[in-house]
């Protein structure tokens, strides 16, 4: 199956984008075509919930059971659960009602294979035109060449900039799992004291990181969630390799030219002739510079309590020299 964090962008993609997601008029010739031969295609009556299933299945969230976001992969009760979606008006939003239905009936997970169900969802989906082109188009193939696999997913065609980020944040959720198992594989073997230090970090780190993704990323050509998601990952490299013992190890004077060096870094972008780098501004990166700060301050004071060995200026130079590097992209 196909694997795919929501981010404080996504309001913002909702609201610009909007009028591209919620287009319903197709212009391909050639979809238009497909999709008038499905207008007296019937989605299967028994696929759909029971009123004791309806009942069961109140608030439930299709996605999260055909994904298997915080519960068993359920692919019968994602289908019902579409359904419901669907009657309640969620029928268009990227990961449910529909979407999720057109999944089902195009892979045969959850209900059985129906490539004309499935082509009818696609040309009642909202979205981009290419994007809905290029599901229709891609399912009618399936069909015409009788397509036996499983691996169908609505973010095959996702050039418009709303579903593309839908797409990315999905992928984010799968990803997020794998480094949440990789971060308790270390934090699972420590005590409670160094349990409680690490979580302190984590709470700076988060606001670090979506401070430098938000602020700091020119999400003209990137979006916030890749971003978010490539401090994350970088994260957990530096506790393993400090679980190693490879510490990093400056003296106080080294620890003076690397916050010297930074702050002269800083002092430039700011007083510089350039004001903006595409969504990036002065102003935003002021902001991240001030949510880091506390960021190397977390990793000093967990540094203390689980690696006593490490002094404070190792860990602020290692730390300074980073975001140094961070801060010297904006000068070239």
């Amino acid at each position: 199956m196909l694997k795919f964090k929501l981010s404080l962008l996504t309001s913002l993609f909702v609201s610009f984008a909007c009028p591209a997601f919620c287009q319903t008029a197709i212009s391909d010739p050639a979809t238009k075509q497909i999709c008038a031969g499905m207008q007296d295609v019937v989605l299967p009556a028994p696929d759909r919930p029971t009123p004791e299933e309806a009942r069961a299945l109140a608030g439930c969230v299709s996605e999260d059971l055909y994904f298997g976001f915080g519960t068993p992969v359920d692919l019968v009760k994602a289908r019902k659960c579409a359904y419901l979606e669907m009657e309640n008006g969620n029928k268009n939003l990227p990961f449910a009602g529909r979407a999720i239905l057109m999944m089902v009936y195009a892979n045969g997970r959850g209900a059985t294979r129906n490539f004309d169900a499935a082509i009818k969802l696609g040309c009642e989906m909202s979205g981009a035109p290419n994007d809905v082109a290029g599901n229709v188009r891609q399912l009618a193939r399936f069909r015409d060449g009788h397509w036996t696999g499983d691996n169908f997913s609505v973010c095959d065609h996702s050039s418009g900039r709303y579903m593309y980020l839908q797409c990315a944040i999905l992928q984010d959720r799968f990803d997020k799992g794998d480094r949440d198992k990789r971060l308790n594989a270390i934090v699972s073997q420590w005590n409670a004291q160094d349990q409680k230090a690490f979580q302190l970090l984590q709470q700076a780190a988060e606001r670090f990181f979506t401070a430098h993704a938000s602020q700091e990323a020119d999400l003209e050509a990137t979006i916030e969630v890749h971003e978010k998601a490539f401090l994350e990952r970088s994260f957990i490299p530096m506790l393993e390799q400090s679980e190693r013992g490879e510490w990093p190890k400056f003296t106080a004077e080294q620890f003076t030219q690397a916050e010297a060096a930074m702050n002269s870094v800083y002092s430039r972008i700011q007083t510089g002739k350039v004001q903006r780098w595409g969504t990036v501004t002065l102003e935003g990166i002021r902001t991240a510079q001030q949510a880091w700060v506390p960021y190397r301050d977390a990793w000093v004071t967990f540094g203390k309590q689980k690696y006593p060995g490490v002094s404070s200026e190792s860990w602020k130079t290692w730390l300074t020299q980073q975001r140094s590097e961070m801060l010297d992209f904006f000068l070239h």
